[in-house]
Order: structure tokens, then C-alpha cells, then sequence
């Protein structure tokens, strides 16, 4: 007998589980993939809050209120570049690989970004404060379900050939988008 008054083999059962899960769309997601078909960047606005969700979730996170059709706001696909990392080829892997840059947009007028791979900024050039476009590609069904790195449907971002924005100017962005 053990401590715990436990006697007798300890035995195990060792077995594999896979469980599929099937989440149908909700109408605020067929409504986002929708409009990303038709190239359109679009989020809810909490009534309550007025933070803006992309993807729409059908309610306020936060406030916990359902947001609706008439909750929703159409986004740029403009914004300033947030943060960034450069990804280097591993010799071992990617022989004669090029270094790929992903950066996190912020949507001009908005609290939100997006993440994405970056295209005309070379690893050498990339800083804060590049202002950013997103290119549309084509967004395939399994990328409006699961859009991994990203928003479905953006491609990559290019530099729009704008002037930067200053560091003390993008926190101010980041202030004022929190304020609101």
C-alpha cells in the first residue's frame, strides 16, 4: 500500500483522440468574406465603445453588445508600417533563398493592423513609419476560413510612395485611435 491507500499495479491506457470541429460561418463572417471577394476591407464599430473588429464577430468583445449590418465600416487598405521583422533563408533550407520582410500595417484612421508580407522594401531600407498599400490577390475559400498570416485576399503590402511617419506621430496615432 501507498500513502494514499492505494494498492495493487498502476496501470496506463495509452490511445490517440482526433476530434474535427465543424464551426458553421456566422452571418457576420459570410458578410466579411463577401466583401472580400468583392475586394473590400470591412469591420463593426461597437455602438457602445466605437472600436472597430476585423473580422466582424457579430459582437463587442469588450462590451459584450451585438454588433450588426449596420455596425459595419468599410476600412482602407492604407496605412503606416508599425512593426516589422526580417526573415532570413536558414542556408540549410532555402539555398540561394532571398530574406522576406512581414510587418504589421496600421489602417490609416484606425486602431487595427494588419499583418502582411511586404513587397518593394528590401530588408536594408525597411524602418518604422513606411506608409504601406495592400495589393489584392485572389482569396481562396480555405483563406476566408482560416486567413493564417494576414487579412484573406491582401497579397502583400508596397510602399505607396508617400513621406514616413515620424515615430512621435505614429504614437500619437496609436493615442488617438485608443481614445476613441
Amino acid at each position: 500500500m501507498n500513502e494514499r491507500g492505494v494498492s495493487g499495479e498502476v496501470r496506463m491506457l495509452h490511445s490517440v483522440v482526433s476530434l474535427d470541429y465543424e464551426r458553421p460561418p456566422t452571418l457576420p463572417v459570410r458578410e466579411y468574406a463577401q466583401a472580400i471577394r468583392e475586394r473590400r476591407l470591412i469591420g463593426h464599430r461597437c455602438p457602445q465603445c466605437g472600436r472597430i473588429y476585423t473580422p466582424p464577430r457579430g459582437y463587442c468583445p469588450v462590451c459584450v453588445i451585438p454588433t450588426s449590418a449596420a455596425d459595419e465600416v468599410e476600412l482602407p487598405t492604407t496605412g503606416t508600417l508599425v512593426t516589422y521583422t526580417v526573415l532570413n533563408p536558414d542556408a540549410l533550407h532555402a539555398q540561394g533563398g532571398q530574406s522576406t520582410c512581414r510587418g504589421s500595417v496600421m489602417l490609416d484612421g484606425t486602431a487595427i493592423t494588419i499583418a502582411g508580407d511586404l513587397s518593394g522594401v528590401s530588408p536594408a531600407d525597411i524602418h518604422v513609419g513606411i506608409r504601406l498599400r495592400g495589393v489584392w490577390g485572389e482569396a481562396t475559400e480555405a483563406d476566408l476560413v482560416d486567413p493564417g498570416w494576414g487579412a484573406p485576399g491582401i497579397k502583400h503590402w508596397e510602399p505607396t510612395g508617400e513621406p514616413d511617419v515620424a515615430g512621435d506621430e505614429i504614437q500619437r496615432m496609436f493615442a488617438e485611435a485608443e481614445a476613441s
